[in-house]
């Protein structure tokens, strides 16, 4: 793993300051590597990097290690945000937000690395995203025929109504396949507020953090993320969330029904599922998401139920 201008400490999950978290389990190595969006924007002579911890019990970590140091002209110069890693073909590929420069959107695109912890190097060229879309937060998913699909947010900083949408990529993951389809508009959802941004001032219904999963049942089940209104969840906070979608077709291009219930009402969010060494699944979200600053880690344990995903008791 590759050290960083950053000093490398053992630290417990809770002294880990970062947002969007994600764990990928590596049996081989009986470790877990937790990434994040941590230097997201790079810090006076430093660029943005990705950041990498590793640890052998979800409890003791080390690190930050660069696990993606950006080439000299990388088309993403800022926000530096939400990085999944997935191994695909006996590789590990990274799907990660980023910004271009000046007059270009933001997008995912796509990194490889030989080992889970890196170091990644470029692989799509450029955004996977449409170009002309304001768009973030990738993830990946392959269905049961083969297709491989990127799902992602296309931003209500662009739109106001802010969707989440799916597209086709190509095998070798460098590009993607014909136009999107959608899969929900968060402006339909009965528990969603309205987001603000004063520093741009819009406002509008924002989409964070789909997550796919294949649910015993044989439905595929999308976590995602926004900000609910007070007194809908089950302590009213009205914070940000994690809500269900699923289709019971199991298919990308299924009927998406929506779940009444919010999974998390606890401002806390952008959330993944992981299994354990041991089998044991849990959530992995950050909380509290604000006040800003303030994020850590989150490993909940959840169950499977006939109907989907439920909080361990």
């Amino acid at each position: 793993m590759n050290p960083g201008f950053r000093t490398i400490k053992k630290v417990k999950t809770d002294m880990i300051h970062l947002r969007d978290p994600f764990i990928f389990p590596y049996p081989k190595e009986q470790k877990y590597y937790l990434f994040g969006t941590t230097f997201a924007d790079g810090c006076g002579d430093k660029d943005p990097v990705f950041e990498v911890f590793v640890s052998e019990n979800l409890e003791d970590w080390e690190g930050p290690y660069v696990a993606f140091q950006p080439p000299k002209g990388f088309w993403g110069v800022r926000h530096y945000w939400a990085p999944e890693v997935f191994e695909i073909d006996g590789r590990f590929y990274m799907f990660a937000t980023f910004k271009g420069g000046i007059g270009e959107h933001r997008g995912t695109g796509i990194l490889v690395a030989d080992h889970p912890a890196g170091p990644y190097f470029p692989h799509s060229e450029g955004p996977v995203t449409p170009n002309d879309w304001e768009c973030l937060d990738g993830t990946y998913y392959e269905d049961k025929s083969g297709e491989r699909w990127m799902i992602f947010c296309h931003e209500w900083t662009q739109i106001f109504e802010g969707r989440i949408k799916a597209i086709r990529l190509s095998n070798d993951l460098k590009s993607s396949v014909g136009d999107p389809i959608e899969i929900l508009n968060a402006a339909e959802m009965p528990w969603i507020r309205h987001f603000g941004d004063p520093r741009i001032e819009k406002i509008g219904y924002l989409t964070d953090a789909p997550f796919m999963y294949e649910a015993k049942n044989g439905e595929l089940v999308m976590l995602w993320s926004s900000y609910s209104v007070p007194n809908y969840g089950d302590v009213g906070l009205g914070g940000y969330t994690v809500a269900v979608a699923r289709t019971k077709s199991g298919e990308m291009t299924g009927k998406w029904v929506h779940d009444e219930k919010l999974l998390l009402d606890r401002n806390a969010g952008h959330s993944s599922l992981f299994r354990t060494l041991d089998e044991q699944l849990y959530i992995c979200t950050h909380y509290p998401d604000t006040p800003h600053g303030s994020e850590r880690p989150l490993f909940i344990k959840v169950e499977e139920s006939e109907n989907g995903i439920i909080i361990a008791k």
